[in-house]
């Protein structure tokens, strides 16, 4: 039997014979940074690219074996498999000719026909489905392509095989089988146009998979409307058959053309298997041909000699899928001759392209049928009616698409929104880092003088207040110099806190002594107005932490809601503790009036104070001490008024908080 477009012909014949965002952050040079990540990555891929060309042979390397001896071993093993699918192809065609040479026309010779047909269609499709298991993303796509297309061809061999074998008619008449038979060549030339041997976008699976379902419901629409239309014709079973051998050579020729294309833009493992791909839409052209002037000739029968070269054809289908086993089944994209990665293909949205043309077709082929005039025949009825539907049918596909396409922008818009803040919070951070590491060493640098300046001041003072002939008023001068020396002692180390000069000792710390400690070390305690509360939601782990700077740390936030609760003539400063994701999360909420700026309260030198009262260094030094910490501290604005300042400290894993023993020195010290 002859399975193409030909069938209805042969079973004529037999009767009488038998598919820019613009930078707006601070002039900060971080866009130099930015440029040497990109540098750097260009510069990585132009190395990385050439070895994905051996990606496939390293992943098979043993220990001991080098490059080139892999190499040889993969060319060895690809050898291997083309030599036993010519073995293989070769032996098919030989039991084909020899049973067209030693069998005489009849049912033995159908039989074999058939059967050898039917093996070759089904091992192809079995094959293919077992690399479309094997395969990732859009490998996996190809395989699906060419699995539903040999499944389709599959389908419409059974069926002309049970008409002829099982229930023996010379004269089987399945238009079902003539359309999948016809319909089998769109997902085969669609899995040709997805070029899996390059790299593309995952998030564009959904869309291929659309369009291709448009171009087959065209293809079904076109064959319904030029060739099935004719069946509806008393006494068309002629120009049914003149029109669907003239749809099907038409669908072989496309078949071979994009076979064709593939191979000569293929590089690499990839461009075996399209050459047998290409062989096996040639042979089945050409198959056709030879059995369209059999037939014409009225010399053709199942299992002759004119089945050979169909026979071939199917024997290279599976040749090809046994060949796509050996292929990487998630190839990279490959790298252009001078290493850089490849620009975005021309032809990565052919198949949208091909379905917005088909799309709008179609209501032109309909305006141009009611030109045409209007008629009773069924023939025209029948053409309205399908070209309504498949104008109903692509619009609701569509509208599918659309509604895929829009939630995937929005989701797209999304992704680059967050981005763009991540992006936009580290240039703030790479701003803060780079002011707190220049104002550090500056700050540093004047601390260091000033100490020496008030150590000698205090030396001084010590040597002039024991002298027995002092008179009063210069000990008393002299005693207010060593106290504002104190003072300035006392501002020292602040500023060399914030430059980061004093070394740190890290030990476990349990943190609500730490704000016990701070509470009472600060003058809340004396001011009748302020309420404070306290509050640890379960068991809080210990930190890792040095518990002075901690402290300072908690004292700075104390005090500065003292501050705003005073101006308001008092209120109440609510502390929280507890954990947050392998953290400590400590919140200082007070009631007071809030902050104008709470995104510019750690810039160094920056103060809401009045002049005199704040030095603009005290949450700088704060932000400091806790990125050596490894933890973080924000600012916000209540809804219901007040400032929220929340720490955010790492807590020490549960094993090592297990044995070691929290330190509680500060707090023992403080009460």
């Amino acid at each position: 039997m002859y399975p193409s477009a030909h069938i209805h012909k042969i079973s004529s014949t037999a009767s009488q014979e038998l598919p820019r965002i613009e930078e707006t952050c601070h002039p900060f040079p971080a866009w130099r940074f930015f440029a040497q990540i990109q540098a750097v990555s260009l510069r990585t891929a132009r190395v990385s690219a050439p070895l994905n060309r051996v990606h496939d042979l390293t992943l098979r390397m043993e220990p001991g074996q080098n490059l080139a001896l892999v190499s040889t071993e993969s060319r060895g093993q690809q050898r291997r498999i083309v030599l036993t699918c010519l073995v293989f192809a070769c032996a098919v065609d030989v039991i084909s000719l020899v049973a067209a040479y030693l069998l005489p026309r009849g049912y033995l010779l159908t039989v074999l026909g058939d059967g050898i047909q039917i093996v070759l269609i089904a091992g192809a499709t079995i094959l293919s489905f077992q690399n479309f298991q094997r395969s990732h993303s859009h490998v996996r796509s190809f395989w699906l392509f060419v699995t539903l297309g040999c499944f389709m061809w599959l389908v419409g061999l059974v069926l002309w095989s049970t008409y002829e074998i099982v229930l023996r008619r010379a004269e089987p008449d399945l238009p079902i089988a003539d359309i999948l038979l016809f319909l089998k060549l769109v997902p085969l030339t669609a899995a040709l146009a997805l070029e899996p041997q390059k790299g593309h976008d995952a998030r564009f699976r959904a869309f291929g998979l659309l369009d291709l379902s448009i171009l087959i419901l065209y293809s079904l629409y076109l064959y319904a409307f030029s060739v099935f239309a004719y069946r509806l014709v008393p006494g068309g079973l002629d120009l049914y058959n003149f029109h669907f051998n003239v749809a099907d050579a038409v669908g072989n020729q496309i078949f071979v053309l994009v076979a064709a294309v593939a191979v000569f833009r293929t590089h690499g493992p990839w461009r075996s298997l399209y050459r047998v791909y290409f062989l096996a839409a040639a042979l089945y052209c050409i198959a056709s041909d030879i059995a369209n002037v059999a037939i014409d000739q009225g010399v053709y029968y199942t299992g002759s000699f004119y089945d050979v070269v169909l026979t071939a054809s199917l024997a290279a289908v599976v040749c090809m899928v046994w060949i796509g086993r050996y292929l990487p089944q998630d190839a990279p994209a490959l790298p252009s001759a001078g290493g850089e990665a490849l620009p975005p293909r021309r032809f990565a949205f052919l198949s949208s392209h091909l379905a917005m043309l088909v799309t709008l077709s179609t209501p032109v082929i309909g305006l141009w049928l009611l030109r045409e005039g209007f008629s009773s025949s069924r023939i025209f009825v029948f053409r309205l009616m399908i070209t309504l539907l498949t104008i109903f049918l692509l619009t609701l596909l569509l509208s599918i698409k659309q509604l895929l396409l829009t939630t995937t922008l929005i989701g797209t818009l999304q992704r680059l929104s967050d981005t763009h803040s991540s992006i936009t919070r580290f240039m703030d951070q790479l701003t803060q880092n780079e002011k707190l590491a220049s104002l550090g060493e500056l700050v540093a640098h004047v601390a260091k003088q000033i100490k020496n300046a008030m150590a000698v001041i205090r030396e001084l003072v010590l040597r002039v207040t024991p002298l027995p002939n002092t008179e009063p008023r210069v000990r008393s001068m002299a005693g207010k110099i060593g106290q504002y020396a104190q003072r300035t002692d006392a501002l020292v180390e602040n500023m060399l806190r914030f430059a980061q000069e004093t070394p740190m000792q890290l030990v476990p710390l349990e943190v609500k002594p730490l704000i016990e400690s701070a509470l009472q070390l600060s003058r809340i305690a004396k001011l009748s107005n302020i309420h404070i509360e306290l509050d640890q939601d379960g068991a809080t782990p210990p930190v890792q932490g040095d518990s002075s700077q901690l402290l300072h740390v908690f004292l700075q936030i104390i005090s500065n809601a003292i501050d705003a609760l005073e101006e308001t003539g008092g209120g109440t400063l609510e502390i929280s503790l507890r954990p947050s994701d392998h953290r400590v999360r400590i919140e200082f909420a007070d009631s007071g009036k809030g902050i104008q700026e709470p995104e510019r309260v750690f810039e160094p030198f920056y103060t809401t104070k009045p002049v005199g009262k704040g030095t603009g260094l005290g949450l700088s030094t704060c932000y400091g001490i806790l990125q050596q910490h490894g933890g973080e501290i924000f600012c916000v604005n209540r809804p219901e008024g007040g400032a929220l300042f929340t720490v955010l400290i790492p807590a020490l894993p549960a094993p090592v908080a297990a044995v070691a023993a929290p330190s509680s020195v500060v707090a023992e010290g403080a009460l």
